[in-house]
């Protein structure tokens, strides 16, 4: 594959955290610096529930922005990409300094995926009400894209205001942050239309991502903007039956409302299936493992960024 239009990107996470030391996910970051991943990811979990059945690999959950701040300082080039933040978890003036503050530290790497939530057990022990999840998310996002973007921030909403604040600094990414926002269905279709810099649903078939475009797009025409502008990413280029599909299969089982991706076992077969979801208009793709050891998936890094990557260079 040559050409800007057959160009993909792939990021990569160190999920679970449990599997490794702090140290030993650092040395993966920058490992994945080096060889030209183009996106570190960030997963998110803040206060799960202490199911005994639950094995430690669902309850040990990191700060995203501690972690990123100091991947941030430990490279150079890989992007800080949260896959995703629960935006109705965080107070938006403080989350939008937070990001605000991490982009500087970083030079502009950071990307921000965002979702409203699923766990109602989670919702429930923070005190968030789970049925107002999606007009918190909304407001909110509208709330911090203010205060990136305006000299005197003014906001006046249900869940937050404020007016005529400074609010610095200011991200290096102009004009603020770029939110992508996670999701399938009319909800986050909406609100990729209206809020969205970039769309990044977690593992859908090629055909249910041109689905999505397909209803996302005129939605986007009706805001006045312009579908061609959209970043499309997929999370879940999965080989060898790793930790993304093993959650899936947990949590979803036989219920998940979307088509999933196909199994993958080797490189060749993921190279297939990323060319399926480029010609289905995505630009980037997350991509994880099966591995035990850190060892392991340094290995299977360099693997793939040697005999996958450079055929969507």
């Amino acid at each position: 594959m040559a050409g800007a239009g057959n160009k993909l990107e792939f990021g990569f996470g160190v999920f679970p955290y449990s599997y490794v030391s702090f140290a030993e996910m650092a040395e993966l970051a920058k490992l994945g610096d080096e060889l030209g991943y183009y996106a570190f990811t960030l997963p998110e979990h803040l206060l799960t529930p202490n199911w005994p059945q639950a094995p430690i690999s669902t309850k040990f959950w990191y700060d995203t922005m501690v972690i990123g701040s100091y991947i941030a300082a430990i490279t150079s080039k890989i992007k800080l990409l949260t896959s995703v933040s629960v935006v109705p978890y965080h107070p938006p003036v403080q989350m939008a300094k937070t990001l605000a503050t991490l982009d500087v530290v970083s030079n502009g790497r950071v990307l921000y995926g965002v979702g409203s939530g699923w766990m109602k057990a989670e919702f429930r022990r923070l005190g968030i009400p789970f049925n107002k999840r999606a007009s918190i998310t909304e407001e909110y996002l509208r709330a911090m894209k203010e205060l990136w973007s305006a000299e005197a921030p003014s906001f006046s909403g249900k869940y937050v205001a404020f007016e005529n604040v400074a609010a610095f600094p200011k991200p290096v990414q102009k004009p603020g942050i770029p939110i992508y926002i996670g999701g399938f269905g009319d909800g986050p279709f909406r609100r990729v239309a209206a809020l969205g810099d970039g769309w990044y649903p977690m593992s859908l078939s090629p055909k249910e991502v041109i689905k999505g475009l397909s209803l996302i797009r005129p939605l986007m025409e009706k805001q006045g903007r312009d579908p061609a502008s959209l970043w499309v990413g997929v999370s879940g280029l999965d080989i060898g039956g790793g930790e993304t599909r093993k959650w899936q299969h947990d949590v979803l089982g036989e219920n998940s409302p979307v088509e999933m991706p196909p199994p993958v076992d080797t490189i060749a077969q993921a190279v297939d299936l990323a060319g399926e979801y480029l010609r289905a208009g995505a630009r980037y793709m997350s991509v994880s493992f099966k591995w035990r050891s850190t060892h392991e998936l340094a290995d299977k890094l360099e693997q793939f960024a040697r005999e996958a990557m450079p055929a969507f260079r």
